[in-house]
């Protein structure tokens, strides 16, 4: 009998437990109630008598929506300056102006998306953030470092997530957004070039995917935050689940970083606050993200992801993945091209290795309970929530098997 078949045992319930305590107020990102959430992490942790513990704070984005009706926003002006501007200007300046303005929506999306300092990011609101990070020494010398991840913050529950059905009609409408943003202007330029009004009229159908993302992105804070309890409450009580048993077996030689971040909802700026303090001594370490664990019968690793441009797990990293996850029928899965990041995709970006892990209902390419607000504690799943954790433990423990 593998560890995956083991019967549920006291590290599923704890970890229950804790994302129930977790999700009873949202969580959003850079709010109260995220701070809340690293409070309650730190009280953990103290209780666990680790004493290295460090709260790194910073300005948080406090939404994503915001700067997506920003960036969409100049998509639209780019739209209506074609179709408005070139009777009284002229065809040429107005096409400068077309270009301009999507130039500008296209730059935003690539430095956001790839994780990186944008233009105009002051302007949008911000509020205090914050990580919470652990380090548990080994027994004897350092030689090996892991680093285990799980965000503190949860999401809007923002209309397109609300059914399977509109979360794969936004599945499909993202991706259509964003590389518009490109296609809008050559369409422009090519029905003035030729003459066929046909290429203004595909433009400005995505004029009108435009014009739904930016309405989106201008009235999903009036709706409320998901409880997240499955996204992410699960993987803080799975983290806090492996910082117990590495209280009471510490690893030889692997020193371990537990790190709870703040507002990765609104593009991960807990991990780059990480990144941009601790890179020097973190470089060589292995990152493993837990994501979405509580639900399904399924483990998955994200085999490539990007909002922008597709990012790889690293090969060595992979092989670990299937060699440890080999008996928890571990899958992988890809999530580039759909408009949906993790932390995970930051690492790569930056040029750090790591896994993120995930929990799926077998047949279903949908995350459970993503962004709804029925992510709520009762649909957990303590067995789902124990398997997670048993693997996060083998592959903390590799380096001692090899």
């Amino acid at each position: 009998m593998t560890d995956a078949e083991t019967p549920i045992t006291n590290w599923g319930v704890r970890a229950l437990a804790h994302a129930s305590l977790l999700a009873r107020a949202h969580r959003g990102s850079a709010t109260p109630g995220e701070a809340q959430a690293a409070r309650y992490v730190q009280g953990e942790l103290a209780k666990l008598g680790i004493e290295d513990v460090q709260i790194q704070s910073f300005p948080g984005l406090r939404s994503l929506w915001l700067f997506l009706s920003l960036v969409f926003g100049l998509a639209l002006v780019g739209h209506a300056a074609y179709w408005m501007l070139r009777n009284p200007l002229g065809t040429w300046p107005t096409l400068a102006i077309v270009f301009i303005a999507f130039s500008m929506s296209g730059y935003l999306l690539w430095r956001k998306f790839t994780f990186r300092d944008y233009p105009f990011r002051e302007t949008l609101p911000h509020g205090p953030s914050q990580n919470v990070i652990a380090v548990l020494p080994p027994l004897g010398e350092v030689n090996y470092k892991i680093v285990v991840v799980s965000h503190l913050d949860s999401h809007r529950a923002v209309f397109w997530y609300a059914s399977d059905f509109l979360m794969r009609v936004f599945s499909i409408t993202k991706p259509l957004a964003m590389f518009g943003v490109i296609a809008a202007p050559l369409l422009y330029t090519l029905a003035v070039l030729t003459g066929w009004a046909f290429f203004g009229w595909i433009a400005l159908f995505l004029a009108l995917i435009h014009f739904l993302s930016w309405f989106t992105g201008v009235t999903a804070d009036l709706g409320p935050y998901s409880p997240g309890a499955n996204d992410n409450a699960a993987s803080v009580g799975v983290v806090l689940g492996l910082a117990e048993h590495l209280r009471q077996q510490p690893l030889q030689n692997t020193e371990v970083w537990l790190a709870f971040t703040g507002c990765e909802e609104t593009g991960c700026d807990g991990m780059l606050t990480l990144l941009d303090k601790h890179a020097a001594k973190l470089r060589d370490a292995l990152f493993i993200n837990f994501e979405m664990p509580g639900i399904g019968d399924q483990l998955v690793y994200i085999k490539d992801e990007g909002v922008i441009r597709a990012q790889h797990i690293s090969a060595s990293v992979e092989n670990l993945v299937q060699m440890v996850g080999k008996g928890y029928d571990i899958s992988p899965m890809k999530t580039a091209g759909v408009g949906a990041f993790t932390e995970g995709g930051v690492l790569w970006e930056h040029g750090f290795q790591g896994v993120t892990l995930m929990t799926f209902r077998k047949g279903s390419p949908l995350p459970p309970e993503w962004h709804r607000l029925t992510d709520t504690p009762d649909r957990l799943e303590a067995a789902a929530l124990d398997k997670m954790g048993k693997l996060g433990w083998d592959l903390l423990k590799w380096n001692e098997r090899s």
